[in-house]
């Protein structure tokens, strides 16, 4: 589809990654598509992400589709929307980049936004060293009963809690993810960051294991 088409996604979930350390939320929102069978519905041309023209990467059969920087697919069914982006946002457009898709969630009428991301495992803090790898953060989320570890809030030099909402949360390597948490707590959107603390050569299992905690809570 080329964009143009209006169509209805009102209350559908979105998912997408946050461009990151090792590239897993990527890897995790290319496995969900590619096994959920989503297809291709708009093309976003967004100016704040630089522009990616290649084969499709989920046609085995002929190479007659192509893939964009940042597309759209739909699963119906499960009124789920997933965006994949390919191409980096440009310099000095991360705002812009938070503006366009806030206003693509508020136009659509969609319900929650959850964010696939990774945490460079050479910043945790002593707390996070050993034991689960797994965090969250959320606006809504009560986890109580997924027995989930939210996100450690960060301490200054002399181990007191930072008390700016701006700087309370890092996600070290996540891209975007802290501004857009920022953002849409600001903004009292519903938005939930799925996170692995993950190191080199652990892209493909922290990326499965992000798609096990999102069917875990969502049950798709």
């Amino acid at each position: 589809m080329t964009g143009t088409e209006k169509l209805n996604w009102n209350g559908y979930t979105l998912v997408l990654p946050s461009i990151c350390h090792c590239h897993v939320g990527q890897l995790a929102v290319d496995t969900l598509i590619n096994t959920l069978n989503m297809k291709s519905v708009r093309i976003l041309n967004w100016t704040c992400v630089e522009p990616v023209i290649a084969y499709d990467p989920y046609e085995n059969t002929n190479r007659e589709n192509l893939a964009f920087g940042i597309e759209v697919y739909e699963e119906p069914s499960l009124k789920i929307l997933v965006i994949q982006q390919r191409g980096n946002i440009v310099s000095g457009k991360r705002q812009e980049f938070v503006d366009e898709l806030l206003t693509f969630f508020k136009n659509e009428q969609l319900k929650e936004i959850i964010v696939l991301t990774a945490f460079n495992a050479v910043e945790r803090n002593d707390v996070q060293l050993t034991g689960e790898q797994f965090r969250y953060l959320s606006t809504t989320l009560d986890s109580n009963n997924l027995n989930w570890i939210v996100l450690e809030e960060r301490q200054d030099k002399h181990h007191h809690k930072i008390v700016r909402d701006r700087d309370r949360y890092y996600i070290a390597g996540g891209g975007i993810a802290n501004r857009l948490f920022y953002t849409t707590q600001q903004s009292q959107i519903p938005t939930t960051i799925l996170l692995m603390f993950t190191d080199i050569g652990q892209e493909v299992q922290h990326a499965n294991e992000l798609l096990i905690r999102l069917n875990q809570w969502k049950k798709w």
